[in-house]
C-alpha cells in the first residue's frame, strides 16, 4: 500500500493537512509529462484540468502500474523535486491503484512555506 494514501485519510480524519507533508517530500513519484527531460533539466509539466474549475493540475503516482494506462512518458522524482519544480499554481492529482487524492494550490503554497 501507498505510505501518502493512508497519510490522507488521517489527515481527512484529524482535518490536519500537515500529515501529509513529510511523506509526500520523502516520497518518489512518476509524474505524467509531455516529453521526457534531460538530466538537470526541468520537466515539460503535461497539465490537465484539475478536480477544482478552471485551474490545472499535474498527475503523479508512487507507482507507474498507476499510471499505466496513460500514454505520456513518467518522469521520476521526489516529492520534495516536485514541490520545488512545480510552477505555483498547479495542483497535483495523486493517483493509486484505487482512487486519487488531491492537493490543491493553497495547500501546496502552505506546504513551500513550511
Amino acid at each position: 500500500m501507498s505510505p501518502l494514501k493512508p497519510a490522507f485519510q488521517q489527515a481527512r480524519a484529524e482535518r490536519n493537512i500537515d500529515l501529509v507533508l513529510p511523506l509526500l517530500k520523502a516520497a518518489t513519484l512518476y509524474v505524467v509529462v509531455g516529453a521526457q527531460a534531460k538530466p538537470g533539466e526541468k520537466p515539460e509539466w503535461f497539465l490537465t484540468p484539475s478536480p477544482t474549475k478552471d485551474r490545472l493540475c499535474v498527475t503523479v503516482s508512487e507507482t507507474e502500474a498507476a499510471l499505466a494506462k496513460i500514454k505520456w512518458p513518467k518522469h521520476k522524482l521526489s516529492g520534495a523535486q516536485l514541490l520545488e519544480a512545480l510552477p505555483r499554481g498547479i495542483e497535483i492529482v495523486i493517483v493509486y491503484g484505487d482512487g486519487a487524492d488531491y492537493i490543491t494550490r493553497e495547500h501546496l503554497d502552505w506546504y513551500r512555506k513550511a
